[in-house]
This record gives structure tokens, sequence and C-alpha cells, in this order.
């Protein structure tokens, strides 16, 4: 764990060379996942910062006193951390606004395909992800409860567009059909229908 209140310099540039860490905030006992961080992804450190490392991990703080330095002597370097800055405020967006306008159900679907793209593999079964994150770490991702989050993925079991293996690993058998279902068509006409709430609604 690293807390920025315990960090010095406590603003700083976090660039990480290896490894991979997720960044959150939390407030009475409860998290809430903002954007996972891997090699090349730098995020800007201060006192607020909270970062968990899901793995061993290798990072560079760079002061904004050394920043502001280098910036105005290094156009390009500037030009790439200002890129990345705002990738990460994109991610952060994006999670208000699934928070805002989007059921659970949708976030966690979300979810599924950032996962598939950033650590998914091609097999004979669909996309492969392993080890894959449990019903915890996407509950802490999407700001659901943990039994929200297994009665979606169950429903998606029963669909057949996901597989479980144990605890480590995951099947989507068919992230085109997965992807449809973020298509802004499909939530408009689903939540103009007059239906009961789904229990992952809750």
């Amino acid at each position: 764990m690293i807390c920025g209140e315990d960090e010095e310099p406590s603003d700083a540039l976090l660039y990480v060379r290896s490894g991979r860490l997720r960044s959150f905030v939390s407030n009475e006992g409860k998290e809430l996942t903002l954007f996972v961080l891997v090699p090349g992804d730098c995020v800007r450190f201060n006192s607020d910062t909270l970062l968990d490392a899901l793995r061993d991990s290798e990072i560079i703080f760079v002061p904004m006193s050394a920043l502001r330095e280098i910036g105005r002597t290094d156009a390009e370097f500037a030009g790439w951390a200002i890129l990345q800055l705002d990738r990460l405020l994109d991610r952060s967006v994006q999670l208000v606004k699934d928070m805002a306008f989007c059921d659970v159900k949708q976030r966690l679907i979300r979810a599924l395909c950032d996962v598939a793209d950033r650590d998914g593999r091609g097999g004979d079964a669909g996309i492969v992800i392993a080890p894959s994150p449990n019903a915890d770490d996407f509950a802490n991702r999407i700001g659901a409860t943990r039994q929200s989050v297994s009665t979606v993925m169950a429903e998606l079991i029963r669909c057949g567009i996901l597989h479980r293996f144990g605890q480590q690993s995951m099947v989507i058998s068919d992230i085109a059909r997965l992807r449809r279902e973020l298509a802004p068509d499909r939530r408009t006409s689903s939540r103009s229908a007059p239906q009961a709430a789904p229990a992952w609604e809750a």
C-alpha cells in the first residue's frame, strides 16, 4: 500500500516502470477503484493518493518542481506526460459517467471488456483471462456490492457469455455479444421498457 500522506515527495509525477497498481479512493471502509496503472502509465501523486500494489512493482517519483524544469527544456517529454495524465483523466470521467447513468450490469460489462482488452488472450473457447479479478475486485472497481456483482456474473454465465474455471480464470466466449450490451440504443430500450427492477440494480 502506498499512501500519499506518508510519502516524500508528496507532490510528484508517479511513473510505473513495472508491475501493476490500483489507484482508489476510500471512505468509511468502502473503496472505489479509479483505475489500474500498468507499465508506462503515470499519475499525479499527492497527499490524497492511495495505491495498492497488485504485483511486485517498480515506480519512479519525479517531483513536480523537477518536472517543470524538465518541461522547459524537453518539449517532447512534457507532451508525453500531458497525454498520459489526460488518458487517466478520461478514465476517471468515464467512471463518473458510468456511476451516474449506468446500472450495475452495464458497469460490470464495461469492466469485463476493459479487462479482456488489457489482459485477455485468445483461446479456442474465447478470450481467456487468467488470473482474473474476483467479485470483490470488480465491486471495488465499479462501485457496487459484491452480491450485486455476483448476481450479474451468474446471469452472464447462464447466458453462456462468461465461464469461470475455479477462482483464478475466466473465459469470455462471445466478446462481440458482450460489447453489444453497451450500445446506447440497447441501454435506452432496456431502460424505457416497463418492467420490475432486476436484482442487480440493488
